[in-house]
């Protein structure tokens, strides 16, 4: 594998290659708060030049707006419209489920405003009501996870045919500029099936975000809804750039977009280096800049 390169003039010399840029946000183009250097120029270069961006994120614990904000504080200055979270698949969910109006538990956070609200749920965390409810939602944020969890285990035991939505699928997520991490929304549920499974109960979470293909589909039609793109636009002319092999380079290469992995995340070059099939990245980059 070929040394990696700096993102910023690769993307000079290979920019007429691509019609969209979709960039993943943790790792990326933040980490723990702090804008990555790189970011806010490129960003501004993509408007100057009017090239068809958008940004997906698997962080379903704040609403595109909350996200918006926290970034601008930062110095990076990008609209709540230019983002796509792992959360906004809820909607997708209920409509080709037909769950609207029914009641979810919700462990811990989904934004506010709140995901699953905005999708047409109702939406609950008082564990006295959740056999009342028609599934769980995985959130994340600060909450009693011990209580949460035991609460939502025996539900589960109750109740094997509800279903676990799960926005985040990911483990972990960076949260510092010195390789801190937090643990995700998918790392919780893993933990909840997994106990689930030892029990002889097949609890099989349903994913919404990266690497599943339903955000990615949805990502791009808003993308080109919005840039007035085709939307039979050519996957290999869209380059997803990221920090995860598992989420953002795989779920790339699930729907044959281009894909770059960037260093300043939760991947190594080492990973990069032995990963195979699916999270094989095309590129690779050191840096934004």
């Amino acid at each position: 594998m070929k040394n990696p390169q700096i993102f910023a003039p690769w993307w000079e010399r290979h920019c007429d290659e691509f019609r969209a840029l979709l960039f993943d946000i943790d790792g990326t183009l933040i980490s723990g708060g702090h804008v990555l250097p790189g970011a806010v120029e490129i960003i501004a270069r993509l408007r100057a030049e009017k090239f068809p961006f958008c940004l997906l994120t698997n962080d379903g614990n704040h609403s595109t707006e909350e996200k918006s904000r926290h970034m601008r504080k930062g110095g990076l200055e990008i609209a709540p419209e230019e983002i796509v979270s792992c959360g906004d698949a809820l909607s997708l969910y209920v409509s080709g489920t037909g769950s609207e109006g029914q009641t979810f538990f919700v462990m811990g956070d989904l934004g506010n405003p709140d995901y699953a609200e905005k999708a047409g749920l109702m939406v609950t965390r008082d564990l006295k009501l959740i056999d009342l409810c028609a599934g769980v939602i995985v959130g994340e944020g600060i909450y009693d996870w011990q209580a949460t969890i035991n609460g939502v285990l025996n539900h589960f035991i109750r109740h094997p045919n509800h279903p676990m939505l799960v926005p985040n699928p990911d483990s972990y997520w960076p949260n510092g500029l010195k390789g801190e991490i937090g643990i995700g929304a998918g790392g919780k549920a893993r933990f909840i099936s997994g106990i689930l499974d030892e029990m002889g109960l097949q609890i099989e979470p349903v994913y919404l975000g990266k690497p599943y293909e339903m955000i990615y589909r949805h990502t791009i039609s808003v993308l080109c809804t919005r840039f007035g793109l085709p939307h039979e636009l050519p996957m290999r002319e869209v380059l997803m750039l990221g920090d995860s092999l598992k989420s953002d380079i795989r779920g790339a290469r699930r729907l044959d977009l281009r894909s770059g992995l960037l260093l300043t995340g939760i991947s190594t070059l080492e990973q990069a280096s032995q990963a195979r099939g699916e999270c094989r990245p095309d590129f690779i980059f050191s840096s934004l800049l």
